[in-house]
């Protein structure tokens, strides 16, 4: 072909690109269609707020629901007033831990398990105890009187005015019911060590995420101050007739997007403080600060290998499982023993009147004797107890290698975490260091003409996003501290 043929031929190819890619600009996007038009969306009216009357009373506490003996007493708030936030209360963590451990629900619970163990104890120690009872009978009758006889009434009054029972053996029946008595409640103060324990970290937790969304809500208010004094500092070079009004338009969209961050901060702190809140169970509807500053909260002394076998050793959670799997066993032992032969001896001292004429005292005696009992045949139920115990002691033994593995694994993430955030704090307050002096810089040069708005705006997202990554840095150093004490049982 010839290269005079060459140049119109390009230039026409370059007019159908340039008219294809501009029906597509002009074409409307399947996706960009699917989002809101701010035009047309109007903004919904906020919902009503609570204006208490003068003189309204305070909402009762809560706390008296703790000696409630009535369902009748289990009630609810009624009044809106009953439930609103008019008292604030700024605490440490440590005094977060104490509230928690005072006043937690689930930790009250675990504290009745104990006593209800208790008692369970106490249940299985007095069948080893004598019985001594008294015992009364009336009895009314008149039999039929053939051929008019006359009616023969009886009243009799039968009663064991004193009668002692005493089970000499039981094959073992009562000592295994001990043994169970005295497993459960082992089992529930461990229950209760373990409740402590995941309580307070939730607590932690709960106060750490209280931190995150405080030290959020202050960045985005510096981040809200940097972009006004940014958007002045525009608004006067316009001014001055060396800014543009496109800068203008930048510095207002920054404005407004740290102000929607701001926003969503501020709503995750409430959300955070009630969450807290929620777990101290304050007697009255309170609202909670967290007074301690984000820093670390100390060290950790151990290495991984020496806190893999410190939290094995301590955990709660292992000492349950050996706890079960020696529950199982006394069950099974206590369905062997159900069928055995039993012995048990009574004596009694007995008194009856039958109300005749001639009959005007109780007549009294006495006996004594012993009880034999052989169960030959149950139908299967107690080999099916037996069966029942050993699947239980196998559930044990296979919890136990599932906890312990779920135990090492936690440790690992944690002391991991630990390392990776300790490292990522010196990295930040780095990071923070430069994006300040760099906002610093892209501010001198803006206004000496040499550098730009678009310079001076992702100066300062460095510096916010450099802000929040030492804030999270050290939240997530001090989460996976609290989780390190907490896998050896010393949070």
């Amino acid at each position: 072909m010839s290269l005079a043929w060459f140049a119109p031929c390009s230039l026409l190819f370059s007019l159908l690109w340039a008219g294809s890619t501009f029906a597509q600009a002009e074409a409307p996007n399947s996706a960009t269609s699917l989002l809101p038009d701010s035009r047309v969306i109007r903004t919904p009216d906020p919902p009503p707020t609570l204006s208490a009357p003068p003189g309204a009373r305070p909402a009762p506490p809560s706390s008296l629901l703790q000696g409630a003996s009535r369902a009748e007493d289990l009630v609810v708030p009624q009044s809106p007033l009953e439930v609103r936030i008019e008292r604030t209360e700024g605490l440490s963590l440590q005094e977060a831990l104490e509230i928690a451990v005072a006043q937690n629900p689930t930790v009250q619970q675990a504290r009745l398990a104990v006593e209800r163990a208790k008692a369970g104890v106490a249940l299985a120690e007095a069948a080893f105890a004598p019985t001594l009872s008294s015992r009364a009978n009336y009895q009314y009758s008149e039999p039929p009187a053939p051929g008019g006889t006359p009616s023969r009434q009886s009243h009799t009054l039968s009663a064991s005015v004193v009668r002692l029972d005493y089970t000499a053996f039981d094959s073992g029946v009562r000592a295994q019911n001990l043994q169970l008595a005295e497993e459960a409640l082992r089992l529930a103060q461990l229950q209760l060590e373990q409740t402590l324990q995941t309580v307070k970290q939730a607590v932690a937790n709960a106060y750490y995420d209280l931190q995150s969304a405080d030290a959020r809500v202050a960045i985005s208010q510096a981040a809200v101050a940097s972009s006004e004094a940014t958007l002045r500092d525009a608004q006067a070079r316009e001014r001055a007739g060396v800014g543009t009004r496109f800068e203008i338009l930048q510095a207002e969209t920054e404005l407004a997007n740290n102000r929607q961050a701001l926003l969503a901060a501020q709503n995750a702190q409430q959300l955070s403080r009630r969450r807290l809140a929620e777990l101290l169970n304050f007697p009255r509807p309170t609202d909670v600060l967290a007074e301690e500053p984000i820093e670390p909260m100390g060290e950790w002394d151990l290495s991984l290998e020496e806190t893999i076998v410190a939290a094995l050793a301590k955990r709660q959670e292992l000492e349950r499982q050996r706890r079960e799997l020696e529950q199982a066993q006394a069950r099974l032992r206590l369905a062997q023993a159900s069928n055995g032969p039993q012995i048990s001896l009574f004596a009694s001292l007995d008194a009856v009147n039958d109300f005749k004429a001639n009959r005007n005292s109780f007549d009294v005696g006495y006996s004594v004797g012993a009880n034999f009992n052989l169960t030959w045949f149950d139908g299967g139920k107690a080999e099916a107890q037996a069966r029942q115990a050993e699947i239980d002691g196998q559930v044990a033994v296979s919890s136990f290698i599932s906890t312990r593995n779920e135990i090492q694994r936690s440790v690992e993430e944690a002391f991991l975490t630990l390392s990776s955030s300790r490292e990522q704090i010196d990295a930040a307050k780095v990071a923070i260091a430069s994006a300040e002096e760099s906002l610093r810089l892209a501010r001198l040069r803006l206004q000496a003409g040499v550098g730009t708005q678009t310079e001076v705006i992702n100066a300062e997202a460095a510096l916010t996003t450099a802000r929040g990554n030492l804030a999270n840095a050290v939240i997530a150093y001090n989460r996976a501290l609290t989780q390190l004490r907490r896998a050896i049982g010393s949070l």
